[in-house]
């Protein structure tokens, strides 16, 4: 195995491992476990901002490695998925979870149309999270030496 495709899934598994400890334990158990629901959501988009951070880079460092691959990137489809799994936490991010804090910061529970507006963005921002966590499983289960990930930078497998 060499280091490149070890780096690979270092990385990947960092990523997609805090999507699904943070999204699918972490988050539930503080609902579970903190007796205010603000208190827990705080401490949740917390998390979420940290797995983004986390996302951000993981997704950065494997879209760089692909390009210096040298490769037809067209023939790549872990390629795709990865750049389409940085975008989706680009957007999450800087628009979905941004629009909500902005909401957060006004009276918005007293305000039906800031309430519905929330609700909204976070079903959405929900959907989102669970897409990415299914594009990272798929990526995780798949990994194998017949991709072009498999190589290293002198295209030696």
């Amino acid at each position: 195995m060499t280091a490149g495709l070890v780096g690979e899934r270092l990385l990947l598994t960092l990523w997609v491992g805090s999507l699904w400890a943070i999204g699918y334990i972490a988050v539930p158990l503080a609902f579970i476990h903190f007796d205010d629901n603000v208190v827990a959501g705080v401490f949740a988009g917390r998390l979420f901002t940290l797995v983004n951070y986390l996302g951000l880079a993981c997704g950065s460092a494997l879209v760089v490695r692909f390009a210096l691959l040298g490769q037809s990137v067209t023939t790549l489809w872990r390629f795709w998925v990865t750049l389409a799994m940085l975008l989706l936490v680009v957007f999450l991010h800087f628009y979905l979870q941004a629009e909500m804090a902005d909401i957060k910061a006004l009276d918005w529970r007293e305000d039906s149309a800031l309430s519905g507006r929330f609700d909204f963005l976070h079903h959405l921002s929900t959907g989102v999270y669970m897409v990415l966590s299914v594009l990272g499983l798929a990526l995780v289960a798949t990994q194998d030496n017949t991709t072009g990930l498999a190589q290293d930078y002198n295209g030696e497998k």
